[in-house]
C-alpha cells in the first residue's frame, strides 16, 4: 500500500495516468457491473489520444459509462479541453455547440461497447484558452445555454477542498490494491456533479461506482453490496427514495449530501425519519466547480440547523447579497447572491468562443440571504421571481409552505399572465398514494402561512413534478400544465 499522494501542483489533468503508476491493478471504475483497473483506462486513454489533435477543444458526448471517462481523460492526455454534452441533449444543440467552441473532434463513447469511443473529425483546428479543462453548458433554466469555461485549477481547488474536509491532505490520496471502497456517482457526468464525483473518487483514492440512470431499486441494492459511505442525490431522488414502500435500507450510507437544486424540508425530514441518515444540504453552480457554501455534520450535529439554511459559505469561497444595482444589502435581506473563488470559471464564452473575464463579483442568478450567525438561504431563481401586482413571490418559499401539507409529496410554483397583476402564481402537486385535496382545500389550508397576494390561484395535482435533466423544477412546464387545465 503506497502512502503517496495521487496529486501534485500540477492538478488533475493526469490523475489517471499517475493512479495508474501507483496501483496498476488497483479497481478505478465500476460501471454497468464491470470493474475497470487504472492500468485498462489508462491504456484506453493513451491509444485514443493520439487520434487528436494536441491544443485544440473537443466535444463529448457524456453518458454515465466507462467510455465516456475513457474519452475525457484521452482528451487531457492530449492537451485539449473537453467541450461536454449530455447524450440526452438534441443533436442541434450538440452541433451548435460546436460550432461556438470550434472543435476539432466530436467523441462519441459507444456505452454498450466498453471502452469504444468513435471519433468524428471535423476538420477545424483552432487553438484553445491555455490552461482550459472544460467548458460546460449551463442547464438552460435561462435560457439558450451559455458555455461557462473551467481551468484545471479551478477543479483542482474543488477536489483539492473536497480532500481536506474528508481529514486528507489537499494533495489527496493514493489508490491502494485491493481497492477501497467505491464512491457512487449517482449525477449525470455531463453535469459538474457527475463530473466531480469521479474526479474526487479518484482524488480520495477511491473507484468511482457510476450509475447509468437512478432507480431506488439500484441504490438499495448497492447500497446492500458495497459499503458506500456518503452519496450525493438531487432532490428529485431524495423524493423517490422517500416514496419507496420496500421497506429496505442503506445500510453502510453516512450521510446524504444534496445539491442540483432545493430540497423541500418536509422532504430532508421524512428521508432522515425513514432511513435513519443526515441529508446535508450543497449548495453550488457549474459556474464554481463545485460547493459555494454546505452543511457541516458538526452544524448538524449540534442542531445548529436553521430550517430551509443550505449551510454556511465553503472555505475559499466570498459572497455578497446585491441589490439590482449592485449594492450589498444588509444582513437577513434578500438580494442576488454573488459569489468569488479560485475555483471559479474564467468566464462564459464569448462571441469568440473565448471566455470573457468575470468583474469583481460573479452574480448567481439565485436570490437568496445570509441570516445573523452566517447560515446562507436561498429563496429562488431571479428570473423565478414572481411580481404580482408589484409584490415579489419567491416560488421556493410557497413551496415550502406547501411540502408542509400532509397531503403533499412534492410541489412546484410557476407564474402565469394575468391581466391586472402581471404575473400571479400557481402551483403543481403531487399528493401522497392515497391522499385527497383540491385546489381550494388547499388554498385555504394556505391561507394563515402565506400572505394573500402569494396564495397559488390553482393549484392542479400531476403525477410528477416537471424537471431539467439536473433536477431542478422546470418552471416554464409547470405553467403550462396549469394553464392547460385551466383553459
Amino acid at each position: 500500500m503506497s502512502a503517496a499522494s495521487v496529486s501534485s501542483a500540477t492538478g488533475v489533468d493526469d490523475i489517471l495516468a499517475r493512479s495508474a503508476a501507483i496501483a496498476p491493478d488497483s479497481t478505478a471504475l465500476i460501471a454497468d457491473d464491470v470493474e475497470y483497473t487504472f492500468a485498462q483506462l489508462d491504456r484506453a486513454a493513451a491509444e485514443l489520444a493520439t487520434r487528436l489533435t494536441p491544443g485544440t477543444r473537443v466535444l463529448a458526448r457524456v453518458g454515465n459509462d466507462a467510455a465516456s471517462i475513457v474519452a475525457i481523460h484521452a482528451a487531457w492526455r492530449a492537451g485539449c479541453p473537453v467541450v461536454t454534452a449530455s447524450v440526452m441533449v438534441p443533436q442541434a444543440e450538440v452541433d451548435r455547440r460546436a460550432s461556438v467552441t470550434a472543435v476539432s473532434a466530436l467523441l462519441n463513447p459507444v456505452s454498450d461497447e466498453g471502452l469504444r469511443v468513435d471519433i468524428t473529425d471535423t476538420g477545424v483546428r483552432t487553438p484553445a484558452p491555455a490552461g482550459e479543462a472544460v467548458v460546460m453548458f449551463t442547464s438552460g433554466t435561462t435560457g439558450t445555454p451559455k458555455g461557462a469555461s473551467l481551468t484545471f485549477a479551478a477543479l483542482r481547488g474543488s477536489v483539492a477542498g473536497i480532500a481536506v474536509g474528508n481529514g486528507l491532505p489537499e494533495d489527496g490520496r493514493a489508490p491502494t490494491t485491493p481497492a477501497r471502497d467505491p464512491r457512487i456517482v449517482l449525477v449525470p457526468l455531463a453535469h459538474m456533479g457527475g463530473f466531480l464525483g469521479v474526479l474526487t473518487a479518484w482524488w480520495l483514492g477511491k473507484p468511482a461506482l457510476v450509475v447509468r440512470k437512478f432507480a431506488a431499486d439500484k441504490v438499495f441494492d448497492l447500497a446492500s453490496r458495497y459499503r458506500l459511505g456518503v452519496i450525493g442525490l438531487t432532490p428529485a431522488m431524495v423524493w423517490e427514495l422517500v416514496q419507496d414502500r420496500s421497506g429496505r435500507s442503506l445500510p453502510g450510507v453516512d450521510a446524504v449530501i444534496v445539491g442540483t437544486a432545493a430540497l423541500p424540508e418536509a422532504t430532508r425530514l421524512a428521508f432522515e425519519e425513514k432511513f435513519g441518515v443526515a441529508v446535508q444540504r450543497n449548495y453550488g453552480q457549474t459556474e464554481f466547480a463545485g460547493a459555494i457554501a454546505f452543511e457541516r455534520p458538526q452544524d448538524i450535529a449540534a442542531g445548529r440547523r436553521p430550517a430551509g439554511t443550505v449551510g454556511r459559505i465553503a472555505p475559499g469561497v466570498e459572497i455578497a447579497i446585491l441589490d439590482a444595482d449592485g449594492n450589498e444589502v444588509p444582513t437577513g435581506e434578500v438580494g442576488e447572491i454573488a459569489a468569488r473563488a479560485a475555483s471559479a470559471m474564467s468566464g462564459y464564452l464569448g462571441p469568440d468562443g473565448k471566455p470573457t473575464p468575470v468583474e469583481k463579483w460573479m452574480r448567481t442568478g439565485d436570490l437568496g440571504y445570509l441570516d445573523a450567525d452566517g447560515f446562507l438561504f436561498v429563496v429562488g431563481r431571479v428570473r423565478d421571481m414572481i411580481v404580482c401586482g408589484g409584490f415579489n413571490i419567491y416560488p421556493a418559499q410557497v413551496e415550502a409552505a406547501l411540502n408542509e401539507l400532509p397531503e403533499i409529496a412534492d410541489s412546484a410554483v410557476a407564474g402565469i399572465p394575468d391581466d391586472r397583476l402581471g404575473e400571479v402564481p400557481v402551483a403543481a402537486v403531487v399528493l401522497h398514494e392515497g391522499a385527497t385535496a383540491d385546489s381550494e382545500s388547499i388554498r385555504g389550508v394556505l391561507r394563515s402561512k402565506l400572505a394573500a397576494y402569494e396564495l397559488p390561484r390553482r393549484v392542479v395535482a400531476v403525477d410528477a413534478i416537471p424537471r431539467h435533466d439536473t433536477g431542478k423544477v422546470d418552471r416554464d412546464a409547470v405553467a403550462r400544465l396549469v394553464e392547460g387545465q385551466l383553459s
